[in-house]
């Protein structure tokens, strides 16, 4: 097997475990309420194409039934009402994104191809 396959094999088992722990962790309940509640209806086809830890906040890129990206920053103080939410097709995800580093944009073609199933 070649190293590609072998890094496309371990990004799609980090998309799926992103995914099921996003739909069914405790830690994640705040960011699927937020989904739920700014997109109204989601399907269980979410997967986190891009996640940056950061000090104060986390930053969320996350597909969203094969069509949407939605941009989430979460403060990590749960009493701040500071939340960004951004959606966007997928076009114009990449149009905006631009800086998207090669890996990135191989996990959102790989996200896109699981949606798709």
């Amino acid at each position: 097997m070649t190293p590609r396959r072998l890094s496309e094999k371990q990004m799609i088992r980090e998309l799926e475990a992103g995914r099921e722990h996003l739909l069914s962790a405790p830690a994640a309940r705040r960011l699927l309420w937020l989904l739920r509640h700014r997109l109204q209806s989601i399907t269980r086809n979410v997967y986190i194409v891009r996640y940056v830890p950061d000090q104060t906040e986390e930053l969320y890129d996350i597909l969203v039934d094969g069509v949407t990206v939605v941009h989430i920053e979460l403060p990590r103080d749960v009493s701040s009402t500071e939340i960004v939410f951004e959606k966007s097709g997928i076009n114009e995800y990449l149009e905006a994104c631009r800086h998207i580093t090669k890996p990135n944009r191989r996990k959102l073609e790989l996200a896109l191809e699981l949606a798709q199933r």
